[in-house]
């Protein structure tokens, strides 16, 4: 054997000899940590799917800056044009609020600082109003140690501000009738049919709040011209900043109370008579009442009668022609539906021409409710009623554009649809 071949056998051995040292010492060793795992946490609530865009900060374009898509499960919305609207939901406590300019194509984040928790999701009306895209207000309900309190924007959510309503009973109405003067009601001791009311009013945006209402203290010597304590109030309205109307829910027929001082003294408006339609009522449920035009002359409030033994409720309407000194009761030939839920109270445009949702039927009215037509069936439509059994809101905003939200309440689902031919057909927003 020459020197070489032993040299290259003696390399051989050593590299062989090293490779099983390591193989060794690589069992050996302690196996690597895990890396930790995820706490298990509340299981999402299935959202609608939503594509945001950040604009950019010179705002030339609001529909320029870079686009990302969440999922959100939405529980309100209120249309402010054909192209404009805004739905929310309250997640983890945090109100989500975004505002769409063009149908729902791309959304804004105009959601208040997370900071400030929401026990509950606000109602259009109740805890939150916006006079138009930039003027908006909501209303964060007392719970727990907390108060009630106010939040303000007036660039169309891109800044909030807060302030405190220094009562913390439970919210009843909000009303702005412009982006300053503004009203207020909270309520206390509800039972069913009755509560106590207070009745504020700002006419600096919201920033300060004045008490002009309150039933719960009498005072002898005083007149008595507050709404009474019998009856919840369903809604409240002002024409302008002296004239409102409250309406009261008693389980028989409506009450209106009306003021011509802004809210400091109330009187009750037209009683309602008893009509052929409402007799055999077990309740009678009031709506609130909505005005049309600008100059707040035309304006309807929907009335239902509920009947207890096959748990339907059948809708009809009252309506006005003179700024709601007299309300006219106007009978709709509706059935309430005799399975499913969609048996949400009608929508009405103008007074003639409204829409109602019967089953998984959408009915139209050109004629103050006289007749309802069945729309052509929609596949889209039909099938999310199917699949969405409950009637959240519906709302046209003109005769071709209008949007309905619907709901899977027992698996916290929601979806958003949208009109653009007068109900004909529907998309997924």
């Amino acid at each position: 054997m020459t020197s070489r071949t032993a040299g290259l056998k003696t390399l051989r051995m050593f590299i062989m000899l090293f490779f099983l040292a390591w193989i060794v010492s690589a069992c050996s060793s302690p196996p690597p940590e895990p890396s930790p795992q995820p706490q298990p946490t509340e299981a999402p609530e299935e959202g609608q799917t939503i594509t945001l865009i950040t604009p950019p900060s010179n705002n030339t374009n609001k529909e320029s800056g870079p686009k990302y898509q969440v999922q959100t499960r939405i529980t309100g919305f209120h249309l402010l044009s054909e192209t404009e609207g805004m739905v929310w939901g309250v997640t983890k406590n945090e109100l989500r609020l975004y505002v769409t300019h063009n149908n729902g194509a791309t959304w804004a984040n105009i959601s208040p600082a997370p900071n400030v928790q929401f026990l509950s999701t606000p109602v259009y009306g109740k805890g939150i109003f916006f006079t138009d895209s930039n003027h908006g207000w909501i209303i964060r309900s007392a719970f727990g140690t907390t108060e009630n309190i106010v939040l303000r924007t007036t660039d169309g959510g891109k800044s909030w501000k807060i302030s405190s309503l220094g009562d913390d009973n439970n919210i009843s109405s909000v009303y702005f009738n412009s982006p300053t003067q503004g009203w207020l009601m909270t309520s206390a001791n509800a039972t069913p049919n009755k509560e106590s009311k207070t009745i504020y009013s700002t006419s600096d945006g919201g920033a300060t709040w004045e008490e002009v209402m309150q039933n719960e203290q009498y005072k002898p010597n005083l007149p008595n011209h507050s709404i009474p304590f019998t009856g919840v109030s369903t809604g409240m309205i002002f024409k302008n900043r002296v004239d409102g109307f409250v309406t009261l829910q008693t389980g028989a027929l409506p009450k209106i109370f009306i003021t011509k001082d802004g809210g400091g003294s109330w009187n009750p408006g037209q009683s309602f008579l008893v009509n052929e339609q409402l007799e055999s009522c077990d309740r009678v449920i009031t709506g609130k009442p909505e005005f049309f035009d600008a100059s707040k002359t035309n304006g309807w409030m929907s009335v239902g009668c509920q009947n207890d033994k096959d748990k339907t409720i059948t809708y009809h309407g009252y309506f006005t022609a003179n700024g709601g000194d007299n309300w006219k009761f106007a009978p709709f030939e509706l059935k309430s539906p005799t399975e499913g839920n969609h048996q949400s109270a009608p929508t009405f445009l103008n007074s003639q021409v409204g829409w109602s949702i019967i089953g998984n039927t959408l009915y139209h009215t050109v004629n103050q409710g006289k007749t309802w037509l069945p729309l052509k069936e929609s596949s889209v439509l039909r099938s999310k009623l199917e699949e969405y059994p409950e009637t959240i809101k519906m709302q046209f905003i003109s005769a071709e554009v209008g949007w309905l939200l619907l709901e899977k309440k027992e698996q916290k689902r929601s979806i958003l649809l949208q009109t653009t031919n007068g109900g004909i057909s529907w998309r997924v927003m």
